[in-house]
């Protein structure tokens, strides 16, 4: 079974993407702020982290570097809604700078399913 860590600020959206990967045999973790996930990080070694990009204190393009630093090889899904910024251009950067692969939200259950399973595959 694989494991995944979603590190996001919204926790109706954690149990909502928690909902959906549990549903298909992932063993799911959240943490609600930048700090808490890379600590998490840190303790569960798990097969893919999702990081929100637009969260408040430390945002997710430093997590993402923190992550990667910790971990050269640890699987990394960017996701954001947009915020001020065109959403395709924030996650090209965080493409550029670590994510393995991106999400912009709102996804359908599908889209997220099988863009978990690719990034799992590519390790």
């Amino acid at each position: 079974m694989h494991s995944v860590l979603v590190i996001d600020d919204d926790p109706v959206f954690c149990r909502v993407v928690e909902g959906i990967l549990e549903n298909d045999g992932y063993a799911v973790e959240s943490a609600g702020d930048a700090q808490t996930g890379i600590s998490r990080f840190g303790e569960l070694n798990p097969d893919l982290v999702m990081v929100d990009i637009l969260m408040p204190g430390k945002e997710g393009i430093s997590t993402i570097l923190e992550l990667r630093e910790a971990n050269p090889v640890a699987r990394i899904l960017a996701m954001t809604g947009g915020g001020n910024f065109a959403a395709s251009d924030v996650l090209r950067i965080a493409e550029l700078l670590g994510a393995d692969n991106s999400l912009k939200k709102p996804f359908e259950p599908a889209v997220l399913l099988e863009t978990v399973k690719r990034c799992l595959a590519a390790a």
